[in-house]
């Protein structure tokens, strides 16, 4: 199962990379999709269970708000891929900003620090050129998304042992 993550990763990784354009075209759709359906399946999840409904709220109110915010993607298409960029961006942002923590916290370490250090300035630069530029740089983070797919993909097969490796 392990290697079937692993090369599914590389192959998005891949389809990423080569077709960044069409992929950036349908994605809307294809998470407006997927937003929807998960906002419906939370609130069927919700109105099918009686029990504690005060207390899984929570669980009510996200599957709206996804429900809500995917439909609007759907509708608007590719005109909303500013709105997605942007989402990215701010995501981008907080990642960047933990990588400055974990350079702070490796200060005087060496490599750990340089690469925590790097780490936080390619977050950085990228999530800010996105934040501005949301629909002009949307396509490249496609291809850096797909890059990193397959370099995750690498550092997983690199884990797996056969030992681990369970077919189902």
């Amino acid at each position: 199962m392990k290697r079937f993550i692993c090369g599914l990763f590389a192959t998005i990784g891949l389809l990423c990379v080569l077709f960044s354009g069409p992929i950036t075209t349908v994605l809307p759709y294809i998470l407006g999709g997927t937003m929807t359906a998960v906002g419906i399946a939370y609130g069927i999840v919700y109105f099918r269970n009686s029990e504690n409904r005060a207390g899984r709220a929570s669980e009510l109110s996200s599957g709206l708000v996804l429900f809500v915010v995917g439909a609007l993607c759907i509708v608007h298409g590719v005109d909303s891929i500013g709105a997605m960029g942007t989402t990215w961006a701010i995501f981008g942002l907080l990642k960047a900003s933990s990588s400055l923590t974990r350079a702070i916290q490796n200060s005087g370490r060496g490599l750990a620090f340089y690469t925590a250090v790097i780490e936080f300035l390619v977050r950085l630069t990228f999530s800010v050129m996105l934040l501005f530029y949301p629909v002009e740089k949307f396509q490249i983070h496609i291809v850096l998304l797909g890059l990193e797919l397959i370099a995750i993909s690498f550092r997983l097969t690199k884990r797996i042992t056969p030992a681990l490796d369970v077919e189902l």
